[in-house]
């Protein structure tokens, strides 16, 4: 970035106080992420706060984010179902005894007939299939657990981001209070001087005052998104030195977008939309079990047969066969049938809702570059123009404090809406990177 687009405002004796006060400080106002630059190597300690980037504070939050881990028992709740439904039924053993405790012939127990044989009930296919149907069902949890990382992402990358910016507007507030500090110092002397009024120096006392508000507000809202920050990967009871962190990122560079024809064929790999066809798979899993569950289930039995009278023994054997056809899966599969049609109703109405937010998102994208690049070559370099212009008029007379100060607030406010474009353009770039699935990137 050209830095003249951005020197600083001139004061009342200004070539003294500009070279004593502001330049040293506003020369590197707007070079990227200068100010997050680190110290001098020889004050370097290890008393130092760390420095943290952007990858470093999204690899924090998926590690750490309490909310993550919440799928990681998710997915041992479905292996254990998997487990569950792979067991089979245990067969049944039965002893039955006949012909005893009669009259004649069957008198006594000497002919009775004594059964004992085992039974089960076939389940390979019904069981396959139950087993099938928990894994895919499984498979959503890999899916929820990819929206919810890139959300936490997403969130850790505009608290980042607003942080630095809030750092960043603290500084210019910092720097409005030193300028206004000095022109306090000067009008002073010029009412002494009888070169201005006194209610010129009341002005400057209360811009004076009113700047020292704004620093101090921007402080507790910096410590706030401090705090919001390092919350997304510690825990924020343990106190302050948990937040003892210095960011660095480039703020003030343009984010690389990719053309508009790469960032909608991005968007068919969204995740939400990966969650409405996994779970249009589990539906359908679930109709071919229903259809399994139909079947008739054939029941089978081998034994051994003992005749008490002749002390002989025999093999017996069974199957057992449910007549007609079960109807009590009908409803449950026509209600599937339903579900998984409404899944795809509501998957295309989220691909058209995606397409539309990536379109305005995009626009919002090209209108910030529009407003940055407007303000980098013809706003700012114009105001430093007229400011230098009203500072040598407002020395020899020919404009009032009001006019002069008018000029100051307008640059000042130039540079703040500077900050505020790179802001936008950030976090736009931030919900883009979010909104098509990608990794995310500063």
């Amino acid at each position: 970035m050209n830095l003249r687009y951005i020197d600083s405002p001139k004061i009342p004796t200004a070539n003294r106080l500009l070279r004593r006060f502001l330049l040293p400080t506003l020369s590197v106002l707007f070079v990227g992420g200068a100010f997050l630059a680190a110290a001098s190597a020889n004050a370097q300690d290890v008393s130092q706060p760390a420095v943290l980037s952007l990858d470093q504070a999204v690899q924090l939050t998926l590690e750490k984010h309490p909310q993550l881990g919440v799928f990681l028992h998710r997915r041992e709740a479905y292996q254990g179902l998997a487990e569950q439904v792979g067991v089979s039924e245990r067969p049944n053993i039965s002893l039955s005894v006949e012909d005893f405790a009669g009259s004649g012939d069957q008198n006594g127990f000497d002919s009775a007939q004594s059964t004992l044989a085992i039974s089960w009930v076939s389940q390979g296919a019904r069981i396959n299939s139950r087993v099938q149907s928990a894994r895919v069902a499984a498979s959503q949890v890999d899916v929820q657990q990819e929206i919810k990382a890139l959300d936490l992402s997403a969130q850790t990358a505009r608290l980042f981001i607003q942080t630095l910016v809030e750092k960043q507007r603290l500084t210019l507030a910092q720097q409005a209070v030193q300028q206004a500090r000095n022109t306090v110092a000067d009008i002073k002397r010029r009412v002494d001087a009888g070169k201005s009024p006194e209610f010129e120096h009341l002005q400057a006392e209360v811009e004076f005052a009113q700047r020292e508000l704004e620093a101090e507000d921007l402080q507790h809202d910096l410590s706030s998104l401090r705090y919001q920050l390092s919350a997304q990967w510690e825990d924020t009871q343990q106190g302050d030195k948990q937040r003892d962190f210095r960011l660095e990122g480039a703020l003030f560079k343009m984010p690389v977008i990719n053309n508009t024809e790469q960032q909608f064929n991005q968007l068919k790999k969204n995740p939400a939309l990966a969650l409405l066809a996994t779970q249009q798979r589990i539906v359908q899993s679930e109709m071919e079990l229903a259809r399994i569950e139909a079947r008739p289930q054939w029941q089978f039995s081998v034994g051994a047969r003992r005749y008490e009278a002749t002390d002989d023994f025999a093999m017996v054997a069974g199957v057992s066969v449910p007549l007609g056809n079960d109807r009590r899966s009908a409803g449950k599969i026509r209600s599937l049938h339903a579900k998984q049609a409404a899944y795809g109703s509501e998957s295309e109405a989220l691909r058209r809702q995606l397409d539309t937010q990536l379109y305005l998102l995009l626009q919002e994208i090209k209108h910030s570059q529009h407003v940055i690049e407007s303000l980098q070559e013809r706003i700012i370099p114009a105001l430093n123009n007229a400011q230098a212009q009203a500072t040598r008029a407002y020395e020899t007379g020919q404009l009032d404090y009001q006019q002069w100060t008018a000029i100051l607030h307008k640059k000042l406010g130039a540079q703040q809406t500077l900050l505020s474009a790179f802001e936008a353009i950030h976090l736009q770039h931030i919900e883009l990177q979010r909104l098509t699935g990608t990794t995310l990137t500063f």
